[in-house]
């Protein structure tokens, strides 16, 4: 039964590339946990205002998304100024449907909205967002190249890109994770190579922040 399924397990039935069925669901809620502390060291390495539009890229559970919401609304607090507005893309419509639970009441205030679709091919506009952060979800994307254009696309002048992994390539990574690494094909990155993806991509510029006494790493690209 699943309950009495290991957390490796329940991982692997539910896929993290592509979370699906009830093994799928339960991985989300868990991340929205477990994710929670890279997450928010990351969020706050950028500089929130009132007003701002966001995008999720791969946005899993949906915490991302309250997360940033939560800021632009501190940001604002007291200023009378707009709330702001969180959209949420992924190609899993069990992770589709996981954002929307969880950020149901915001969803029906109109601060959010979640679309079902890939990365490379992202339903937006160009120049429709000032900031696109994606986070733990880069290790799958199936051209990183091509997605990190279509992220540049839509965001505004001057706009941020915030590229958030709780591991990037080092030479003391365990072995452990370096199998997992190869096992499921993992696009993980020296932080010179993040930075060159972004500056190919079209961003004029790009730097890569590290969590002293952990793997963390969170790459932010400026339009």
């Amino acid at each position: 039964m699943d309950d009495e399924m290991s957390e490796r397990e329940v991982t692997q039935a539910g896929d993290p590339s592509r979370p699906t069925g009830t093994c799928g669901s339960r991985m989300l809620r868990r991340m929205n946990r477990s994710h929670a502390a890279v997450t928010n060291w990351a969020l706050d390495l950028l500089p929130w205002r009132p007003g701002l539009r966001a995008l999720d890229v791969g946005c899993g559970g949906g915490a991302t998304m309250r997360r940033i919401l939560d800021r632009i609304a501190r940001a604002g607090a007291g200023a009378g100024e707009g709330q702001g507005h969180v959209s949420g893309v992924d190609y899993s419509s069990v992770s589709c449907a996981e954002s929307r639970a969880f950020n149901e009441a915001a969803l029906r205030a109109g601060l959010m909205d979640v679309t079902e679709a890939s990365v490379d091919r992202l339903p937006f506009p160009d120049a429709s967002f000032d900031v696109v952060t994606t986070v733990e979800s880069f290790y799958f994307w199936p051209d990183p190249a091509r997605g990190l254009r279509e992220v540049r696309r839509v965001l505004r002048p001057r706009g941020r890109f915030l590229l958030v992994c709780d591991v990037y390539r080092r030479d003391d990574l365990p072995d452990e994770t370096l199998a997992n690494i190869r096992e499921h094909d993992l696009t993980v990155l020296e932080p010179w190579e993040y930075r060159d993806l972004l500056l190919a991509a079209g961003f004029s510029s790009a730097v890569a922040h590290l969590k002293e006494e952990t793997s963390w790493i969170a790459v932010e690209g400026v339009c």
